[in-house]
């Protein structure tokens, strides 16, 4: 309901508790989405450098690949690490995988994406998405 927009005031209205009781368990929602995030970068030797529990997305650096990579922990495929890789995914076995979860995480953060947006291959798709979500990220 958060990631839609709804207040905490809403949010509680809705399901009949106070907004303080709302607030208490967004907090501890965040950290444990925090929390989930960061042992993700770490395991896979990301530096993280952002992280936003409320959208689900940790933007970090990996020194190995050096690139930036978003983390995202979405409720449909749990932990995701998106290389920001420039090429292209054509010949890749998982092309239509990655097209799907990709889709999927844009539509859960309420992210539209044009018909342009959603031709383009799943790196591109995932560009577009996460800049929509990470505030100052570019494509």
């Amino acid at each position: 309901m958060r990631r839609d927009g709804s207040s905490l005031s809403d949010i509680a209205r809705r399901l009949g508790v106070t907004r303080q009781a709302v607030s208490k368990a967004m907090r501890g929602v965040d950290g444990k989405v925090s929390g989930a995030l960061e042992a993700a970068a770490e395991a896979a030797k990301i530096e993280a450098r952002h992280v936003d529990p409320r959208m689900g997305v940790l933007l970090g650096y990996s020194h190995e690949a050096k690139e930036r990579v978003v983390v995202t922990l979405s409720t449909r495929h749990g932990v995701q690490i998106w290389h920001h890789y420039a090429g292209r995914c054509g010949g890749c076995e998982l092309l239509d995988r990655c097209m799907r979860v990709i889709l999927d995480e844009a539509e859960e953060r309420g992210v539209s994406l044009t018909e342009e947006e959603r031709a383009g291959h799943p790196a591109e798709i995932a560009r577009a998405v996460f800049s929509k979500v990470i505030p100052g990220l570019e494509p």
